[in-house]
């Protein structure tokens, strides 16, 4: 009996450890056929380029990233490296539109997850080669966004610094991009928040539109609205009362024309004028100067370019040479020079020929009668 269970037993003991062999080959199997799949379906430069397109190249092919410290660390070098790569397997950019599914591929998996926190507010973006490698640029050198309370302008300028430290080719280019996307995630509020939602769609290519010194102004603007009320009549009245507050009309400063409260047309459009926003530039209250007199353009009346600049003809400040309306002589009679009327270097003194005054010896009438009798 005791034999019989002990076979018994035994006999369990092996269908079980068959089963369980199937079963680890069975999922051995399934894993292979799943890796099978992913690097079929994974391009690569045979399948991207064409096959009568020599595949024979000396540029160095990067490596996969092995984890994010990986990529912080070799990120810069590994992109110029990758470029140019392709630029080896692909001399004509035929299929330069395959090069930003190429990027991703030759990143792995860590640059991929990486991919995946990016926001693209043009899905044809999503394999722009340009695109990816600024926003892999703004990911790499840019980790942290601005604190609450922390000062613009400080802001910007440590943007500029880590851009310079990292030898970028242009600073200006990805600081204004790191901003464009530090405005587009920031939650804003007020009327900060209406004016944006105004804009809808349009509010990208809006900033897109901008250039650093006016993104950076509009961003103060929005700091500022934040810190007023979205509606402060709408806020003391009661809520029974307001659909009489909307129907309100009032005549706007801002556009020129009547309308309700919180449905003007300047709103969020830039003057042409003082560069601010919210109001038409007919409407605009900034003295502005046409044609200045002191140095030829138009421009508001404190910004004008000429301000702090000394003249090269009369030696006088706040106004350029070519603006200057002070009497010019060429050739004095007095002292054979080009200067200013009122700055003759022989005013004052005695010519020591005819002892008159306001003249130099060598321009003297008499010295002049003479040489002309001699001749």
């Amino acid at each position: 009996m005791k034999k019989h269970l002990k076979d018994a037993a035994s006999w369990t003991l092996k269908s079980s450890s068959s089963s369980q062999e199937a079963v680890n080959n069975e999922q051995a199997i399934n894993n292979e056929q799943a890796v099978n799949n992913e690097q079929a379906d994974s391009p690569n430069a045979n399948e991207i380029f064409p096959k009568d397109t020599p595949a024979s190249t000396t540029a160095i092919v990067p490596s996969k990233f092995i984890s994010r410290d990986d990529f912080f660390t070799t990120w810069l070098s590994w992109k110029d490296e990758f470029l140019t790569y392709m630029k080896d397997i692909d001399k004509e950019e035929a299929n330069r539109n395959m090069w930003g599914i190429m990027l991703l591929n030759r990143m792995g998996p860590v640059g991929q997850e990486i991919c995946r926190t990016f926001s693209f507010h043009d899905k044809n973006a999503q394999d722009d080669i340009k695109v990816l490698i600024k926003k892999f640029d703004i990911y790499c050198m840019y980790r942290d966004k601005k604190k609450v309370n922390e000062d613009i302008d400080k802001y910007v300028n440590d943007l500029k610094l880590t851009a310079t430290a990292h030898n970028y080719s242009d600073p200006a280019s990805i600081v204004r991009e790191k901003i464009i996307e530090d405005i587009s995630t920031q939650r804003f509020t007020g009327k900060a928040a209406l004016f944006i939602e105004r804009k809808g769609t349009n509010f990208i290519p809006f900033l897109q539109s901008l250039d650093l010194n006016n993104i950076i102004l509009f961003w103060k603007q929005c700091e500022d609205l934040m810190a007023q009320k979205c509606n402060e009549y709408n806020e003391e009245m009661p809520k029974q009362n307001a659909a009489h507050v909307t129907s309100i009309v009032i005549d706007c400063s801002r556009c020129g024309k009547q309308h309700n409260r919180n449905r003007c047309l300047a709103w969020g459009v830039q003057c042409s004028k003082c560069k601010q926003f919210n109001h038409l530039t007919e409407c605009c209250k900034v003295k502005y100067v046409d044609n200045c007199t002191k140095c030829g353009t138009s421009h508001i009346q404190s910004r004008c370019p000429a301000f702090g600049e000394v003249c090269t003809k009369c030696g006088k400040s706040n106004h350029l040479s070519w603006k200057c309306q002070i009497p010019f002589i060429n050739n004095c009679w007095r002292c054979g020079q080009d200067h200013v009327a009122s700055a003759c270097p022989a005013q004052g003194q005695i010519c020591r020929r005819c002892n008159k005054p306001n003249h130099l010896e060598e321009q003297c009438a008499s010295k002049l009668d003479d040489n002309t009798q001699q001749q």
